[in-house]
């Protein structure tokens, strides 16, 4: 693969890790555009690129909660009394539902990560989720909440980590469950940036064990730039159509997207593509020409 498929992907990473849009999705689409093998070998630095740039997003809460969280061990009455303790609480409450969750399903991801069909799905599914912001009932500023319960935070979490799977986001999960619960749409956006840093972390540092060789300097350099680059600005994106309460909107484009691999999924031939590895190589892909009408 190309430096340039490389920069293309690893940006289209960054930027889907960032915004509600899913990485996965995005990435077998992406995949196909390129007729592109996914070797994993630009993923790791990718995906560590994009940790960054969220802790980088959500510095301050970050910094805060990380403060009084290391206080509140010592005294677990801030827990109660600090906000920025109680974040520190529910974020580490969540990111462990979040992970927890996600491997119970990492067989299921893996199976199916590269299936069109899968990925399709997702997608539309995602879509939804996102469309269905537009109807969350709106509270008065003074009504909203700076942050959810610990249920609310415990349902967060989980809905984070099954959107591990295929055409999922968990950005995108995360934000619209604590829109529904009425947590403030800034507020809601950064927990939900800063539940999948640990997420990416796990991630990254799991593909980079399963690496049978070294990433090429080259790749690797272009990987954690294009990748920082695309999930800072699809967090600063993100926050902005937050603040104006249209983060529905971007359904428009998931939607559409989630058809399309549905619709290519379903013009392969039948075997062809219930197989989850559909994304292959690309001497294997069949030519329109091949494909039945």
């Amino acid at each position: 693969m190309g430096l340039v498929d490389v920069a293309v992907l690893a940006a289209v990473e960054g930027a889907a890790q960032a915004l509600p849009i899913s990485a996965t999705g995005h990435g077998a689409a992406a995949r196909l555009w390129l007729r592109a093998v996914d070797g994993g070998a630009w993923a790791v630095p990718a995906q560590l690129a994009a940790a960054a740039a969220l802790a980088i997003a959500v510095r301050q809460r970050l910094r805060s909660a990380l403060g009084e969280g290391v206080r509140g061990l010592a005294r677990p009455s801030l827990f109660r009394a600090s906000p920025p303790a109680r974040d520190a609480a529910l974020l580490a409450l969540g990111a462990a539902v979040s992970l927890l969750v996600a491997a119970a399903l990492r067989p299921y991801a893996a199976r199916w990560g590269h299936a069109p069909l899968a990925a399709g799905l997702g997608l539309l599914a995602t879509g939804a989720a996102l469309a269905s912001t537009a109807i969350a009932p709106r509270r008065a500023d003074r009504e909203e909440t700076d942050a959810p319960s610990l249920a609310g935070m415990i349902a967060a979490g989980a809905a984070h980590g099954v959107a591990a799977l295929p055409g999922g986001s968990r950005v995108g999960a995360a934000l619209v469950l604590l829109l529904w619960l009425g947590v403030r749409p800034a507020r809601a956006v950064e927990l939900a940036l800063a539940l999948s840093i640990p997420a990416l972390l796990v991630s990254g540092l799991a593909e980079a064990r399963a690496l049978h060789g070294p990433v090429p300097a080259a790749a690797a350099t272009l990987s954690l730039l294009a990748a920082f680059a695309g999930a800072a600005a699809g967090a600063a994106a993100l926050r902005a159509l937050a603040e104006r309460r249209r983060t529905a909107a971007l359904a428009l484009w998931i939607i559409p997207l989630g058809l399309a691999m549905v619709a290519y999924a379903q013009a392969l031939p039948g075997p062809y593509w219930r197989r989850p590895s559909a994304i292959i190589a690309p001497q294997t892909v069949p030519s329109p020409s091949t494909v039945p009408s």
